[in-house]
């Protein structure tokens, strides 16, 4: 069989952008190597992400599974006292802490609804795997596709994420909210999930000598007692790159990346699963249109706008200076700027 698009990987970037391709009448399949969306960190979603949703016609869906209303967010950042901000003053009302696999599970169930075939399970291969006219390439910071064809991947930073779940055990001192601390080697975020466990991720750069972890904790002064609330789940973090990347170009002859394959941001923007539905929109109107040239400036638009508020961000914390973690940074706000233009 030929299909008309073939989407690789069935990730947020994946499946909405079948959905989206299916709204303009474009038949699509996907080809996922899971058999079913596996476990990832949680992930608080800002109020906003009830546009693409809306757009993409998820959005009872999303309300009908009932994940976890977010109340705000609350950081330690460029000082020691505690900002606090809360979504009620958001047009769009309270945030999410969702549960990814249930997520990702109804973009699946809806793609499959609206008539894309999915092949779960199935790895893909160039030599033996389906055939196409179009391929959309959602593999994520791997960007396996674009690679294929010639694409190179660039990072502009070292960021992983060493990664903890913990069970309630205490009432949790910041409730409902998504906490973010600055320290001296990196920052850490916490954030409850729907099935009451605790997500603890340690923001640091991955060719810096890491403290172990409960000597890391130790380090913080609202996370700690924050986790200290919880009991740990895990042996051992989890570690996952988290830096700021992108393809040098997201498009080809009969091919373009959508979502974290075209452009990664760091987690301390919240933006991943915006950006990927964002992308997956654009992605399906300019299969639809033939107009990829229009896409790539829309992903290099979005990309630039980030780097500039991501320069931002990391320039209001000057408390540790000598820090090699911070210093990269604000050497990164020239760079940023020069990647911006």
């Amino acid at each position: 069989m030929i299909h008309d698009v073939l989407i690789v990987g069935g990730g947020p970037a994946g499946a909405a952008t079948a959905i989206a391709l299916a709204d303009r009448g474009v038949k699509s399949a996907i080809v996922e190597r899971n058999p079913a969306p596996p476990p990832r960190v949680g992930e608080t979603l800002p109020p906003s992400v009830r546009n693409p949703l809306e757009k993409l016609g998820v959005w009872q869906r999303f309300l009908d599974d009932r994940h976890d209303p977010a109340v705000g967010n609350r950081s330690s950042w460029g000082s020691d006292r505690i900002d606090e901000i809360h979504f009620i003053r958001n047009a769009y009302g309270n945030g999410w802490h969702i549960d990814r696999q249930k997520f990702e599970g109804m973009l699946l169930d809806e793609a499959r609804a609206r008539g894309v075939t999915l092949f779960m399970g199935e790895k893909f291969d160039p030599q033996t795997s389906h055939r196409a006219h179009f391929v959309v390439d959602a593999t994520g910071r791997a960007s396996f596709i674009a690679r294929l064809a010639g694409a190179d991947r660039i990072a502009i930073d070292h960021l992983i994420a060493l990664t903890m779940f913990l069970e309630p055990r205490l009432p949790d001192p910041q409730q409902k909210f998504t906490l973010i601390e600055a320290v001296e080697n990196g920052w850490w975020y916490s954030a409850p999930l729907p099935d009451g466990r605790l997500v603890v991720a340690y923001m640091t750069d991955g060719d810096l000598e890491r403290e172990e972890w409960s000597d890391a904790v130790a380090r913080t002064h609202t996370t700690r007692e924050r986790i200290a609330a919880y009991a740990p789940a895990d042996d051992e973090p989890h570690i996952a790159s988290a830096n700021t990347s992108r393809l040098n170009t997201v498009i080809g002859t009969n091919w373009l990346a959508a979502g974290d394959a075209a452009t990664a941001f760091d987690p301390l923007s919240s933006q991943g699963i915006i950006t990927a539905l964002e992308s997956a929109l654009d992605a399906a109107t300019a299969i639809a249109d033939d107009n990829l040239a229009h896409y790539a400036e829309n992903v290099t638009d979005r990309y630039r706008q980030y780097l500039v508020e991501r320069a931002q961000y990391y320039a209001a914390e000057q408390r540790w200076p000598h820090s090699e973690f911070w210093r990269r940074r604000q050497l990164h706000l020239q760079a940023s700027h020069a990647n911006a233009s």
